[in-house]
């Protein structure tokens, strides 16, 4: 594991508990799939999660609670099944209406 200087900590954040909290949860998210930010040759999910830190690719800053995350996630939902409800009402009213019109050309024949 690479261990940073004091120095480049100091950069990141002046708490040793908001860089232990910032490097578990991107060591967190890389256990459940994320891919690490940059090639590297490191192999532990907290090895490249401090390495992202200190290099500044993961940053430490306002953040929402699991609430609003669960929140602002359905909203997301909402709103794509929304979209996809529009649309297949449309390719229904279109297929109706092309239904529609097939039976009265055959009524009319």
């Amino acid at each position: 594991m690479i261990i940073p200087s004091f120095e480049e900590i100091k950069k990141v954040t002046d708490s040793r508990y908001k860089l232990v909290m910032l490097v578990s949860k991107r060591a967190r998210k890389i256990v459940d799939g994320n891919e690490p930010l940059e090639e590297t040759e490191l192999q532990k999910p907290v090895s490249i999660a401090l390495d992202e830190v200190v290099k500044g690719d993961v940053v430490y800053g306002p953040t929402m609670t699991d609430d609003q995350y669960d929140e602002y996630i359905e909203e997301q939902k909402n709103e794509k099944l929304n979209i996809l409800k529009a649309e297949m009402l449309k390719e229904i009213k279109l297929d109706t209406v092309e239904e529609t019109e097939a039976i009265e050309d055959v009524e009319e024949e």
